[in-house]
């Protein structure tokens, strides 16, 4: 069952060879731009002509191998296409991600984060040329948070950014979390308002989020918006050649790449590289001795295939009789095989014009997913695994199913796969198209709460005092005005001789909360009998392996959890995966006793909320005594969705990424 997706084409000025959109990035007036383009239109690429106008650019992206693959590809552009040199681009670009770190300290420098408040204002001004700065969001939040100013840095905090950059971009946006859109909502609402900024806030996606709702609750000014799409032609620079796009029924991966060994050393003989794409992390762990022998019998070989996943980008000291290869070090377009899972999905650049996936969670996934093949001037083809389990799981695959099946043999647009996606995504969340806007989901209301309290934070950070602290107070959006208030009478509890303490602490906690931009275990290190070593969430392990059956968790000498396992993970695997519910143990302000409970989109409403609303025994005396205050707590954790962990959560600028 196939169909084929038609060649298309940006326009070209044959002047700048800049698209209609890649022109508008860079010269709209407004400050805040939201941008709908398919994938391989070169949203990014008009930043890079930014700074080669001699503009000075933050780009935030949501993972460190999508960073790592940007800064790539820009510093072969600007050396090969720009004609800088190496050594000025090596100092006109810089990295910020806990990798990045790792490799600075290793070169024997301590205070990184003084460094990078030193970049703020500038990388290397004795170099002609712009700049740019590719970072994940946790390193921005943590310099504009950072506890405390150490020797050698100054106040530079989130006015200087603004002042400093002509553009400060979020890629990507569809992936930034309702919890963590503080960040990129300060950006936006200060830079449409803020006299001294010359920042431009732009987000980018091919599948992008409507979060106009939110930035009107944040009181950003309309005529500061603008939508921006790039409009697809039949001429001018490919985008993507003609892509065949088949659905096979077979029961996993293995089996749908099993029968297609001759397209493989087809594309891999032609020097093109093969993508795999799963849904599942666990199943292509199970899946790779088979996957072995069936790559080997292709004719494939050691040092030919890299793994492109949460885990296998974590491992280190890893055996080299291996099959494949793995680590967050390798460039992935020096293989001619990856096999990958969701985070791929994000950015990520390949050479490929063979692609084999599952079809994702969500329509968002299978856009980005089927992006990945054919960019340019090329044709390709994308095989998607399905099944009954998949068709049960997924209404949205069954429509897409259904879709292919009524135009098989036919040849349709790009846009007509786009409508399909997103014509679910509307459906199931009321979200009608907007100025004929399609979008592939919706930004809930409790992100413009979460980013009120991230205003808040903000506010009180050494590096924003006198006018600037005046300026954001004076400022201050709805939202953030209405969290500050909640939290005063919550604090109210804090003169209460028996509970004042814990209120105190659950306030602070509360507070907290706005440092970490998305829910990401930092997980446990596992060593096997090698000295091979990598990282798994703790729920991961339990419900695929046995290796939390078999040896305890330790402290390693740095304080991070670990085991270390006899034999290695492929031998620890589960046949199936083990039904076990995620938890969390959660904190109170009225009662030091916490409580345990299922961690998913219930714990606001069913768990934490109920369990406020039916304390007993002396805690049931801070309803009596103090109703506003409990009143407020409930309140602020229904608005934001943020409930206090016992254990905060980890510093995600230092977690795998």
């Amino acid at each position: 069952m196939d169909v084929t997706i038609a060649r298309h084409c940006v326009e070209n000025d044959p002047e700048t060879g800049l698209s209609p959109l890649q022109k508008n990035l860079l010269f709209r007036p407004e400050k805040v731009r939201i941008v709908d383009a398919p994938t391989g239109a070169g949203k990014s690429y008009a930043f890079q002509e930014a700074m080669i106008a001699g503009e000075r650019v933050l780009f935030i992206v949501p993972t460190r191998r999508l960073a790592q693959n940007l800064i790539a590809g820009l510093h072969e552009s600007l050396v090969r296409e720009a004609g800088w040199q190496p050594e000025a681009v090596n100092k006109k670009l810089a990295l910020w991600t806990s990798d990045a770190t790792d490799r600075i300290k290793a070169q024997g420098e301590t205070n990184v984060g003084s460094r990078r408040v030193r970049e703020i204002s500038g990388l290397n001004t004795g170099i002609e040329g712009g700049e740019m700065i590719v970072a994940v969001p946790e390193v921005v939040s943590h310099l504009l948070l950072r506890s405390r100013m150490e020797k050698g840095q100054t106040d530079v905090g989130v006015f200087e950014i603004l002042s400093q950059f002509e553009h400060i971009v979020f890629d990507e946006f569809h992936t930034i979390a309702p919890r963590g859109f503080g960040l990129a909502a300060v950006f936006a609402k200060l830079a449409s308002e803020y006299p001294g900024s010359r920042a431009k806030v732009s987000f980018l996606s091919a599948t992008p989020l409507n979060i106009q709702a939110v930035l009107n609750r944040l009181e950003i000014p309309e005529n500061q918006i603008t939508h921006l799409e790039e409009t697809l032609t039949e001429k001018g620079r490919p985008v993507h050649g003609n892509v065949k796009l088949s659905f096979r029924n077979c029961e996993n991966m293995v089996s749908l790449i099993s029968g297609e060994i001759a397209a493989i050393q087809e594309e891999i003989a032609a020097e093109r590289q093969v993508v795999v794409i799963y849904n599942n992390l666990a199943d292509l762990q199970r899946h790779l001795p088979k996957l072995t022998d069936t790559l080997i019998s292709a004719g494939l070989s050691a040092g030919q295939v890299l793994l492109v996943n949460s885990i296998d980008d974590s491992r280190v000291n890893i055996v080299d009789s291996d099959f494949f290869s793995a680590g967050r070090h390798q460039q992935p377009e020096k293989f001619d095989m990856l096999i990958a899972t969701a985070s791929v999905e994000m950015g990520v650049t390949f050479r490929a014009n063979l692609l084999f996936m599952e079809p994702g969670f969500e329509p968002l996934n299978f856009l980005q997913r089927y992006g990945r093949a054919a960019r340019g001037n090329y044709d390709g083809r994308v095989i998607v695994r399905i099944d009954d389990i998949l068709r049960r799981r997924h209404v949205w695959v069954r429509t897409l199913e259904k879709w292919v099946s009524t135009n098989a043999g036919q040849t349709v647009q790009i846009d007509d796969l786009t409508e399909v996606l997103s014509h679910e995504v509307r459906k199931r969340f009321k979200d009608c198209p907007e100025n004929g806007q399609r979008h592939f989901g919706k930004l809930p209301n409790r992100a413009a709460y979460s980013a009120g309290l991230y205003w808040n934070v903000l506010m009180n950070h050494f590096s924003n005092k006198g006018h600037r602290w005046k300026h954001l107070r004076n400022h201050q959006p709805k939202p953030a005005r209405l969290i500050f208030a909640e939290l005063q009478k919550v604090r109210r509890m804090e003169t209460d001789a028996r509970i004042g303490p814990i209120a105190k602490e659950w306030c602070d906690r509360f507070e907290k909360e706005a440092r970490t931009l998305r829910d990401i275990d930092k997980g446990v290190r596992v060593i096997d009998e090698h000295g091979e070593q990598w990282h798994a969430r703790e729920i991961w392990l339990r419900r695929n392996t046995d290796i939390l059956d078999r040896f305890p968790i330790l402290v390693g000498k740095d304080g991070q959890e670990e085991v270390c396992i006899r034999g290695t993970l492929g031998s620890s695997l589960r046949n199936k995966p083990g039904f076990i519910k995620a938890t969390r143990r959660v904190r109170f302000p009225h009662t030091e006793y916490t409580a345990e409970f299922t961690d998913d989109p219930s714990l606001v409403d069913n768990w934490w909320c109920r369990a406020l609303r039916d304390s007993s025994g002396p805690e049931v005396m801070a309803w009596e005594r103090h109703p506003q205050a409990m009143a407020a707590a409930e309140k602020l954790v229904r608005m934001t969705g943020l409930v206090v962990s016992d254990e905060m959560a980890v510093d995600a600028c230092g977690t795998i990424l």
